[in-house]
């Protein structure tokens, strides 16, 4: 999925959960932070010389979020309790958008690097290693939904 995407759905999670105890910027910069940046590991994997189509590393599967994410949450909730599911919440969340994507997903990395295709979401726009008989729905409609629900939120809460 694409960064929006990824900012949306922790956004509208934390929202729901949070809005009435925390502010709207710490919402956002866990969205941001938890749900989108983690995407920065891709750069890590162009210097490993990844091929273009799997440049995901270990940080974006699920033991990414048991690796980092979680002691991440423990070492915040030190702070503010909440912090723990500020933390954990937009990491599984990206985690699960890269899974509803069609692209390799490396379910068990480190610990094995088989990878496996099991989306149903076309990345908008079109990524340079799909092939022409790659079935599936364009992301973009997730884009509206989730946006629309943000909005929605949104009016609702300050309205």
């Amino acid at each position: 999925m694409n960064g929006w995407n990824h900012f949306l759905a922790a956004f509208v999670v934390l929202f729901i959960l949070y809005a009435s105890s925390h502010s709207i910027y710490e919402i956002i910069v866990f969205s941001l932070i938890f749900g989108v940046l983690i995407d920065f590991d891709q750069i890590i994997g162009k210097l490993m010389k990844k091929p273009i189509h799997h440049r995901r590393t270990w940080l974006e599967e699920p033991f990414g979020l048991a690796f980092v994410g979680i002691p991440i949450g423990v070492v915040l909730s030190l702070f503010k309790p909440d912090y723990f599911f500020m933390i954990t919440i937009p990491f599984l969340l990206h985690i699960v958008l890269d899974y509803l994507t069609i692209h390799e997903v490396a379910p068990l990395a480190p610990i094995s690097n088989k990878t496996i295709k099991i989306g149903f979401f076309k990345s908008f726009p079109k990524p340079r290693w799909y092939k022409k008989h790659e079935r599936g729905i364009s992301e973009v409609y997730f884009t509206f939904f989730i946006s629309t629900a943000s909005l929605y939120q949104l009016l609702v809460y300050y309205l």
